[in-house]
């Protein structure tokens, strides 16, 4: 699941640069692939996974805002 949280995230980003807005749920997606890989890290009993997945499906679109503010500015 945390590689569908990469690949979401990936899906983001504007990579031809025609400046169309994604559609509002594609937010969604790294949070929700991020708690359905908790929910079944939890049902494996791998609590450590469930949490490690949770943040970061939380704060993936947190990290791809600084670093695309980072490398093409404001």
């Amino acid at each position: 699941m945390l590689g569908l949280v990469v690949v979401s995230m990936l899906a983001l980003v504007d990579w031809k640069n025609t400046g169309v807005a994604k559609p509002f749920w594609m937010f969604f997606l790294p949070m929700a692939f991020g708690v359905a890989g908790s929910v079944v890290a939890v049902s494996k009993k791998a609590y450590g996974w469930a949490l490690i997945s949770a943040i970061f499906g939380i704060v993936a679109i947190q990290i791809m805002n600084v670093v695309i503010t980072l490398l093409q500015g404001p």
